[in-house]
């Protein structure tokens, strides 16, 4: 199910901060969603297996990620995520409090690290902190010579001149640069960037509005799957 689908009965929540929460201990999980649900949407799996499923059909904005889980280490997550290019903030839990442990959570690309047992008031002060230091950093998006700067839905050509863009526009290079590894189905990029009721034909057509208003190497076609984030030098 996709984080749209949870919340059509109250699309208001849709506005709210996005976060995948991945806990195996029931009562922790319970809580700790039930607490963080009043001001952020929460998906709330219990192993890697199930964070992998959720992760392709979502965009999130956070990730609370256990260290020990039933399928393998939340590192392992977080590294083969950071791998692939998905810079969404990660913060780990874990009842490993030895530097070394955390140097090592840190390094593997977690943002920062939080220790068992916690305080839920710090780890929603941490998840306040953890969003605004990525949102933060991501105010500009350099996409080769060009400079994406999605909160002011300009781009900068290599030039420095500014060309506007289209909200949708914005949405569509920010989402392909967000993985920029990763070939985007239509369907991916109709649901990421675009306003319900669109169709699939409107991600090609504003692919083409994007290249014309760019540089066509800027987004990339990839026959028979979709299209990827281009890093162009012209």
């Amino acid at each position: 199910m996709t984080m749209e689908d949870k919340y059509a009965i109250d699309p208001e929540r849709l506005l709210l901060p996005a976060v995948l929460f991945i806990e195996d201990d029931p009562n922790l999980g319970s809580m700790i969603s039930e607490m963080l649900g009043i001001d952020y949407r929460v998906d709330w799996v219990a192993t890697i297996a199930d964070a992998k499923v959720r992760l392709a059909a979502n965009t999130y904005d956070a990730l609370i990620v256990d260290r020990r889980l039933p399928d393998g280490d939340g590192l392992d997550l977080i590294r083969g995520l950071r791998k692939g290019g998905v810079a969404t903030p990660a913060l780990m839990l874990t009842a490993l409090a030895e530097v070394d442990d955390i140097v090592n959570g840190l390094d593997a690309g977690a943002n920062d690290y939080l220790t068992k047992p916690f305080h839920v008031v710090e780890l929603e002060a941490r998840l306040r902190a953890l969003l605004r230091g990525f949102h933060a950093q991501a105010t500009s998006i350099m996409l080769g010579d060009w400079l994406l700067k999605p909160n002011t839905n300009i781009i900068e050509d290599p030039d420095g001149r500014a060309v506007p863009l289209t909200d949708v526009e914005s949405k569509l290079l920010a989402t392909l640069a967000a993985a920029p590894d990763h070939v985007f189905s239509r369907e991916e990029l109709l649901k990421n960037a675009f306003s319900a009721g669109s169709d699939l034909g409107a991600v090609d057509v504003y692919v083409s509005y994007v290249r014309g208003k760019t540089t066509r190497s800027i987004i990339v076609t990839v026959r028979g799957k979709g299209y990827r984030i281009g890093q162009p030098q012209d």
